[in-house]
Order: C-alpha cells, then structure tokens, then sequence
C-alpha cells in the first residue's frame, strides 16, 4: 500500500517558517503521511521525519516522487514536476518592497537568472498561501500568478496565538541569558539590493550601537538578527548586542523581545500579530523607495509605529516604546485589521484541512 510523502524544503535547507509549522501540525492531525525535510547533517530534525540533502541525487528523486511538495521559497532547480506532485507554495511574508514582476529595479547580483527560475517554479503551483486579501493581490500581481489562493493566515505565526506563547517566550529569554526585567529589543532588517561587499551582501552599518548602547536604559539588549543572504554578523564583549541571526525560529525571538526594530521587512507583519511596539528605523527611505527597490504603499502611511531616521532618534523613541505605540494605537489596530485578519493561531490547521 503506498503511503503518501510529503517533502519540505524552507530555506534551502532550514527547519523553519511556515513549512516548519505545518509539518508540525500534520504530525499530530495525520501521523501516518511520511515526512521528508530537505536538511543538512548538523540541521535538528524531530523524530520520525527523514532526512535528504539539497540538490543531491536523491533530492532530485524526491522531488519527482512524492506526493506533496510545500516549500517557502522558489525551488532553484525544480525542472520537473512529478506525475502526482501536489505543489503547496507557501511564500515567506506579506510584501512591502516590490517584488517578481513588479520589481523594475533590482540590481543584486543573480537577479536576471532568479526571475527565470521564479517563472518556471510558478508554473508549477497548485496552492499559495496568503495572510490577507490584501496580500492576495500582492502576490497575484508579483508572481503573475491566477491558481488558486489559500487566505489562511500564515503557518509560522501560530505559535505567538499559541497557549504556550509565555511559557516559550520565558524559555528563550532564558536560553539567551537575558533577565525577565530586562528591556529587549530585537533589530531585524531587510537586505540592501545595492550593499555589496567582497563577500556578498552587507548590512551597510547604518545604526550606530555604540551611540544607541549609551542614550538606551542600563540593562537594555539589542538582538541582531540580520537577513540570512547578508554576510557580516556582529555581537559585543559586554552583552548589549547579541547576534542572533542564526537562530533557528525568528518567531521564537518576537516572543521573547519587548519591541521590534524594523525597516521594510515582513518581520513587521509577523510582529504586529504580538501587539507589541513596532519602530521604523527607515535611514535610506528616499534612497531605498526611488532608486534600490520601490514599494507597494505609502511608507509614511503604512508605517504601524513611528518613523525614525538616525539613532538618537531611534533611542528616544525606544526609550517609551510603550507611549510612542499608545499615540498610534488607531494605525496599529488598523494595521493587523488590514494585513494580519486570519493570524488567530489556527492557519496550520486550515492549510490543511484545505489542502489534505
């Protein structure tokens, strides 16, 4: 009798995001399906769920023998589709930079040969996530795409609705050493088409935490959490800057922060689900909107929590996160109304249900 298999792949290799939450979730509603994660050796697995290195002979066998496929991101060299492959693309957030189609400026490197393989793994969807209406016709436009849409919320949020929200937040506190008292802030910006270095890209420096270390309370953590193509990573002797760009679970770290910030990263989306104080440290705003990237909305009108644009004034506002998010509570609430509707902590339980 043959059992069904369903292959993930999150990140060219990690166990995370949404295809993480679902496969979780599918772990408990339907234990008898067989679970593929493509993974390298050093990368955690749970029990029971195999194990297959990316781009490898077997790789390719699995991609044209299982039954279902989710994945978060384009599958780079998914050149054909299996016989009985059911293709669930779940994506990796709701847009605020311009992407696919509508991205008429890119200059990183590879970008030409990435809109390719972007078109051909389109082709081969049968299901894409979506958090919102909203983001539905983001992702229409961007990807060209007219298969159907599952606007269920996104996966990876479940766990902050979760009844474990509190108790994970205080293990993770713990695990990084920081004190229940302690004000945490975590830093996680989106990466600069146009800021290369010999490596790749970098993260152009932009934030003075040596000033910030100074003008923030006694006690104060700043978690770095850089994206994942971005090559330099930093943290300091004295505990104020903790580098945590490899953490395994963003969702883990909006858990155990105070207040997020961002800049026009989808973390925004994500974080908002917390109700927790969101900052916009937006330095290159003109810079980033006209000539790097392009946007979908107004920054200044999209924006969920005050807009800063150097590090003093980045300090002063995290200095009463808490009063800074009161002043702008309606835009806040209008917000999660607009792009995060279905974040209830149930959207593994719909995906499934629609797609198995």
């Amino acid at each position: 009798m043959h059992t069904p298999t369903v292959m993930f792949e999150s990140w060219r290799g990690r166990y995370a995001d949404n295809p993480r939450a679902i496969s979780e979730e599918l772990s408990i509603l339907r234990p008898e399906l067989r679970q593929i994660w493509v993974a390298e050796e050093t990368t955690e697995l749970p029990a029971g769920v195999e194990r297959v290195r990316r781009h490898s002979p077997e790789y390719f066998a699995r991609l044209l023998s299982c039954d279902f496929l989710i994945t978060n991101d384009i599958v780079s060299k998914h050149l054909v589709k299996g016989p009985r492959v059911t293709y669930l693309q779940t994506w990796h957030g709701t847009p605020l930079k311009t992407m696919g189609f509508d991205e008429h400026m890119a200059q990183y490197p590879g970008a030409a040969a990435h809109m390719k393989r972007m078109v051909r793994d389109v082709k081969k969807w049968d299901y894409l996530l979506s958090a919102s209406p909203e983001c539905s016709g983001l992702l229409r436009s961007a990807f060209h795409y007219g298969g159907p849409i599952l606007e269920t919320g996104y996966p990876r949020n479940d766990i902050l609705n979760s009844p474990q929200a509190g108790a994970i937040r205080r293990t993770v506190r713990s695990r990084l050493g920081l004190e229940s008292g302690q004000q945490v802030v975590l830093y996680a910006p989106t990466w600069r088409d146009n800021s290369v270095g010999a490596g790749g890209i970098v993260d152009p420096g932009a934030l003075d935490v040596g000033l910030l270390r100074q003008l923030l309370p006694a006690g104060t953590v700043l978690l770095n959490r850089l994206h994942s193509v971005v090559q330099a990573r930093q943290g300091s002797d004295d505990g104020f800057l903790r580098d945590v760009s490899n953490y395994p679970d963003i969702a883990e770290l909006y858990l155990a922060a105070d207040v997020l910030v961002s800049d026009y990263s989808s973390a925004v989306y994500d974080f908002a689900v917390t109700g927790k104080p969101i900052v916009l440290f937006a330095y290159d705003l003109a810079g980033y909107r006209d000539d790097v990237r392009g946007m979908y909305f107004d920054y200044d009108q999209w924006a969920p929590g005050p807009v800063v644009a150097d590090t003093e004034a980045l300090a002063d506002v995290l200095t009463d996160a808490a009063a800074h998010q009161l002043r702008l509570r309606d835009r806040y609430d209008g917000f999660v109304q607009r792009f995060c509707p279905n974040e209830d902590g149930k959207a593994s339980r719909r995906v499934i249900e629609a797609v198995f």
